[in-house]
């Protein structure tokens, strides 16, 4: 069971919850634990809906009556946001948390899960689940276990920013979208002390990891939730990364390495994500903005030297797409709100205490209050102007303005040679099939299964028995294929008239898989088959056999994983390199216009394109086929997903 949309139903008494929740269920919702009483005349209860839902609307016109009925669904895609450095980037803020009000989620904000369940005693979750953003994200340090006293179960933790910063950035997205938070923040980290802690590919950086820098458990854990958060979906843009750090820096006497360390960390970062290209702003990992914010007066009052040296630092490098956001002081000259008790004071009247009542180091997050800005610093200034660089350095763009990717394919040589792509800029396309290995429905994805015996009938099997956890796909799952003794298996696809408009259009082919176990010189891994019934007009393709769009395999040689054309006789496209058992993509590139040129991409590099001819291969006409090629050995195969897309006339 997937849920898609959570909501509470707030009520003053239990027959005015039995009420309100008889109205949530004929609107597609349902109960979500158990009723919580948040104060003594407040009950409340938690509702989930796994699909689309109903929500009455009240609107008011001119005659002051009237209600339209409106109709919740997820977005679309996301626009990625990731957060990471040290406290003061996540939830320091010890004043109440507001969840119903200040604090309060919104729908089309996600985050990506760290912990076991979404909130304290809440919904179980996994590693890299997409889930509701709340007041307390899930960093690598999990500051849930710090309550204010006073708070409810709703309350827990500490408040940070980043749900505020992705509030502020709402109205001005697409209505179809939402943003997808990253968060990977660590108290009292740096790059010049601390533990490096551990990294995992199923949980991420251990909670001790508390050292940045190239390759690093927390780099790692940036890196790796970063491109789970754009494999979620390829729609997914990455927009920017919101980054707070230098504290602790501050007390090294190597200080002034600080900014040298940082600047080779982003670039790597960068180009660990080139795969990526295509779904981040402007086309390149190298275009999405880092966004560095400043820290509160204590530390530059403390450190004065030391903090010119690091944090001015950061003012230095816009030329590389690096923005410094101060924080010191407010419109007025005042510091920022900080911990510190009188500068977070209670408000007893109205039920709100500050952080004044975190009186030890049970519920604080540190005894140095000056240190960390408050809850209502990050409620406002902290976030009111990290949003507003991210609108101005990441927001003037085609893909956040629009919520489409740039079209780019321009012409380019001769006239009948085609198209060329520009390297990292997608087109705008839509797709003809996809195949998602984590989809809720496999079969109606329109793929069929079945394995081809020696002598006989084809044996149709069951491909949603062929799914298997796996962490490093999308989603956590694969399709395993493999197959008994003199057998073929066969992952197939209706494609009548898709493979003429790839040739009009031009568009691409793509397959993410991975190859389990261990190297075999020359044996298969995995064919790709697509037979024409008809060409288009005035296109033919030279040579002998049959009219193949795609008649192409993966092999290994002794070595190296290679991407073979099947043709008289076979050629080499291009190599992955030394075998491995790590995750891969093959795309083949159609350039349009009735072109017979294809290119290769591999892992997201281009190839030398080659020109389709005639293939003693056959398949079944007008069907896109995966298959194992052969009834000898060959390798299992894990897919991840299989995308055809086309571009848009």
């Amino acid at each position: 069971m997937a849920f898609k949309h959570y909501d509470v139903v707030r009520a003053a008494s239990p027959s005015d919850l039995a009420k309100r929740l008889t109205q949530k269920l004929k609107e597609g919702w349902q109960p979500f634990g158990s009723p919580v009483a948040i104060t003594p005349y407040t009950l409340m209860q938690a509702i989930a809906a796994e699909g689309d839902v109903t929500t009455p609307v009240v609107v008011k016109p001119s005659d002051g009556e009237g209600a339209v009925i409106s109709t919740t669904s997820n977005p679309e895609y996301y626009f990625v946001v990731a957060l990471a450095g040290q406290s003061n980037g996540m939830a320091y803020g010890e004043g109440l948390p507001l969840p119903e009000t200040y604090d309060r989620p919104d729908p089309r904000i996600k985050q990506l899960a760290r912990r076991s369940t979404v909130t304290p005693g809440g919904a179980s979750c996994n590693y890299n689940d997409i889930i509701p953003a709340d007041h307390c994200l899930h960093d690598v340090q999990d500051l849930s276990k710090f309550s204010h006293p006073k708070a409810s179960a709703a309350q827990y933790g500490c408040v940070g920013q980043g749900l505020h910063i992705a509030k502020k950035l709402l109205p001005f997205i697409p209505a179809n979208a939402g943003i997808l938070l990253v968060p990977c923040c660590r108290g009292g980290s740096a790059f010049l002390a601390g533990d490096e802690g551990t990294f995992s590919e199923s949980t991420g950086a251990s909670e001790t990891s508390a050292r940045w820098g190239v390759d690093k458990p927390l780099y790692k854990d940036l890196l790796t939730r970063t491109q789970a958060a754009l494999k979620a979906n390829p729609k997914n843009i990455l927009l920017a990364v919101v980054w707070m750090q230098g504290e602790f820096d501050l007390k090294q006497g190597a200080y002034a390495t600080q900014p040298g360390l940082f600047d080779s960390m982003v670039e790597k970062y960068r180009s660990d994500l080139s795969e990526f290209g295509g779904q981040c702003l402007g086309g390149s990992p190298s275009s999405v903005p880092w966004i560095c914010g400043d820290t509160t007066y204590y530390w530059k009052q403390t450190y004065s030297s030391q903090y010119d040296a690091v944090y001015g630092a950061y003012k230095t490098k816009s030329a590389k797409k690096i923005f410094f956001v101060p924080f010191m002081t407010d419109e007025n000259g005042r510091n920022v709100g900080t911990n510190e008790p009188s500068e977070d004071p209670d408000v007893a009247d109205i039920g709100y205490y500050g952080a004044g009542g975190r009186t030890d180091a049970k519920t604080w997050t540190t005894a140095d209050r000056k240190t960390h800005f408050g809850s209502w610093a990050r409620r406002g200034i902290i976030s009111d102007r990290l949003a507003t660089a991210i609108l101005v350095h990441a927001g003037r763009n085609a893909e956040f303005i629009t919520g489409k990717q740039p079209d780019t394919v321009k012409p380019t040589g001769p006239s009948g040679e085609g198209t060329e792509r520009e390297p990292e800029a997608p087109v705008s396309n839509r797709t003809l099939m996809s195949l998602l290995a984590s989809g809720e429905d496999l079969a109606s994805q329109g793929w069929r299964y079945y394995h081809k015996p020696a002598s006989g009938d084809n044996v149709n099997k069951n491909i949603a028995e062929a799914v298997v956890s796996d962490a490093g796909a999308t989603g956590g799952k694969a399709l395993q294929l493999n197959k008994p003794e003199n057998h073929i298996w066969f992952l197939e696809h209706d494609a009548a008239g898709q493979g003429v408009e790839l040739l009009k259009k031009g568009g691409r082919v793509s397959v993410r898989f991975k190859l389990p176990g261990s190297l075999v010189p020359n044996q298969f891994a995995l064919g790709i088959y697509w037979q024409l019934s008809s060409l288009p007009e005035g296109v033919t393709l030279a040579e002998e056999g049959n009219d193949m769009l795609m008649s192409f395999f993966l092999q290994t040689d002794a070595t190296n994983l290679n991407a073979m054309h099947h043709k008289k006789p076979n050629a080499k496209l291009d190599t992955f390199g030394v075998f491995d058992n790590g995750w891969h993509t093959l795309a083949f590139e159609f350039a349009g216009n009735n072109s017979i040129q294809v290119t290769p991409v591999l892992d997201e590099k281009r190839g030398t394109p080659f020109t389709l001819v005639k293939s003693p291969a056959s398949g079944a006409a007008d069907k896109l086929q995966l298959t194992g090629i052969s009834k000898a050995a060959t390798y299992t195969l894990l897919i991840d997903s299989v995308k055809v897309e086309v571009n848009n006339a």
